[in-house]
């Protein structure tokens, strides 16, 4: 693995806090923004991995039909609308 050095500009009052929670856990403040960071990126690729699975079960007709039996009644917005070619 190899390591690459970045310049990061935050606010001084997030810096303290880093700086504070580092020296609280004892680890350097690089670290201690290497895991959150990291976290942060498991974090979302395991979102994608549930919403591709379960987006795997289901078609945008079916998806479409469940809504239009438990969704609410009222205007639809333009950008909320499936577009007929979206639907298998």
């Amino acid at each position: 693995m190899s390591y690459v050095k970045i310049q990061l500009r935050l606010p001084e009052n997030m810096r303290d806090a880093i700086m504070r929670q580092a020296a609280e856990a004892g680890i350097s403040m690089n670290l201690f923004v290497a895991t959150a960071v990291a976290a942060r990126l498991g974090a979302r690729a395991e979102a994608e991995r549930y919403f591709t699975a379960r987006g795997a079960r289901s078609t945008p007709a079916r998806a479409k039909a469940l809504l239009q039996r438990f969704g609410t009644a009222g205007a639809v917005r333009d950008d909320d609308r499936i577009d007929a070619s979206d639907e298998i």
